[in-house]
């Protein structure tokens, strides 16, 4: 027996609820940090999709066990409630790696058995690695303007299956009697909210201008930048990215009270553009909105693991005709095609560095997958791991996410370093959780707005970050519309225009 399973006397308890909580009312209720893990798909998605898509869940962060982890500044901060420290310690702060605090952490945290059949989340850590912790693995050594990882204890959620079926979860400990008895207060309650005020869609008027970091001239030149390094044998694929900085959008509409409106934007894309791994994160200074068509990494309990890069983007036509002609222009194009390929080809050997010998295979290669907003290639990977093999160490071997760097890995991130000059952020890390039964999901951070607030609560910072995969063959005003294409999946429902 796992001593952490023997030892802890935790256990997840699960109330069964009548009626599916509204998520986004819920989130709207409290002014704690919640991360909410929203999926969802459009009309006609295709049937491989739908296992990312059926589950979606609202960590809470105010329950007694509820514990924070982030890494800023390349320091490790840790607040740990009293209820928490026969598991994590004090409260502390350490000057190590971020992946070797979250092994620690993750080795600490009480073996729970999830509750609920079919969904792999019995509490945990739930959050986001942002991409400047490559550094700890061979990139860049940058740190970005926030911190770099956020990731907290939740001891209290709600998971909400496609069907309709929903439960709340709430952890008690047999040595914790008095926070024991507030979750299960907490598990007996309403679990009701009222839904936000909403504000009207991008397209009824409410405009703003997001600016680009570069103009589309500095991007195309990069671009050719990243061609000679390819013609220069330095790099095979090199992901270049840039970003926009946000205006305020739609708040000329005026909003109740206590209303965080940048819930309610996030509620705008929700409706505009269902996908398996939207999130929204309040988290200290951070709002995270994404609408992440990609999984990174998912493991079950048993050490199954799937990655499922994207590689290759075609806009949605309103014609059916010609949105027909790019969806077969895409699965067709010999550019797009190699580009996945190159990904996947780094996937199989990031996942072998800790799976199983022999595990890797390539399940699919390439299949195009059709969203609100796009046409995507996506290819699946699977592996396995040895038993009690570190999560931490998985994700760490294959971070970031491929998709998001280029191959070989370490040679394109420095690449595109020196071109884009600044740091990414939350856009190119990950997004989802740690669960205490040892599953684990995560997301790539694209098509991601990340607001930053200061200590009166005023936005200090609103950033949206697009790019694209570079190739020799690939052509720099093409690459350019690449961008545009990606920002509008966002931008259209908001009423911002990009200006470059």
């Amino acid at each position: 027996m796992d001593d952490r399973r023997g030892l802890t006397r935790a256990r997840v308890l699960a109330r069964r609820l009548d009626v599916a909580p509204d998520l986004g009312a819920l989130a709207a209720a409290t002014t704690s940090d919640v991360v909410w893990l929203d999926s969802g798909l459009p009309e006609g998605a295709p049937e491989a999709a739908r296992g990312r898509a059926r589950w979606s869940l609202l960590a809470h962060t105010d329950g007694p066990f509820a514990t924070r982890f982030r890494h800023e500044d390349r320091r490790a901060v840790l607040d740990v409630p009293p209820a928490a420290r026969r598991w994590f310690g004090t409260s502390r702060s350490e000057d190590r790696p971020a992946f070797a605090v979250l092994d620690d952490l993750l080795t600490r945290t009480p073996l729970l058995d999830a509750p609920v059949p079919g969904c792999g989340f019995a509490l945990g850590w739930v959050g986001f690695l942002g991409y400047e912790l490559g550094r700890e693995s061979g990139g860049p050594d940058r740190t970005a303007a926030h911190a770099d990882a956020d990731l907290r204890f939740a001891d209290r959620a709600l998971v909400v299956h496609a069907d309709g079926r929903a439960w709340a979860l709430a952890l008690v400990a047999d040595d914790e009697p008095t926070a024991s008895a507030a979750n299960r207060a907490w598990l007996a309650g309403p679990h009701t909210g009222r839904p936000p005020a909403d504000v009207p869609d991008g397209a009824a008027g409410l405009q703003t201008v997001a600016d680009g970091r570069v103009s589309r001239d500095a991007y195309e030149a990069a671009v050719e930048a990243c061609r000679a390094e390819i013609r220069e044998g330095n790099a095979f694929q090199v992901c270049l990215t840039t970003a926009f900085a946000v205006g305020a959008s739609g708040r000329e509409a005026p909003l109740p009270p206590a209303t965080d409106p940048h819930l309610v934007e996030y509620l705008r894309l929700r409706r505009a553009d269902p996908v398996p791994f939207g999130a929204w994160l309040r988290l200290g200074p951070l709002r995270v909105a994404s609408r992440s068509p990609e999984r990174f990494l998912q493991v079950d309990a048993d050490g199954t693991v799937v990655a499922e890069p994207i590689k290759g983007t075609r806009p949605r036509d309103t014609d059916p005709g010609r949105d027909a002609a790019a969806r077969a222009a895409l699965a067709a194009s010999a550019k797009d095609r190699a580009e996945n390929v190159m990904i996947v080809d780094l996937l199989r050997n990031d996942l072998l560095r800790t799976a199983v010998p022999g595990s890797v295979h390539v399940e699919r290669l390439c299949d195009v997958e059709t969203y609100a907003t796009v046409h995507q290639l996506v290819s699946t990977v699977s592996a396995a791991l040895p038993a009690g093999a570190s999560r931490a160490a998985l994700v760490r071997a294959a971070f970031p996410p491929g998709s998001m760097t280029g191959a070989p890995k370490t040679s394109a991130m420095a690449i595109a370093d020196r071109l884009e000059g600044a740091p990414r952020g939350v856009y190119s890390g990950v997004v989802g959780y740690f669960s205490a039964d040892g599953s684990v999901d995560l997301s790539v951070a694209i098509r991601t707005l990340v607001t930053v607030l200061d200590d009166r609560g005023a936005e200090r910072s609103r950033t949206f970050g697009a790019g694209g995969a570079v190739t020799w063959s690939s052509v720099a005003s093409d690459e350019a519309d690449e961008v545009e294409t990606k920002t509008r999946s966002v931008f259209g429902a908001l009423g911002i225009t990009a200006s470059w």
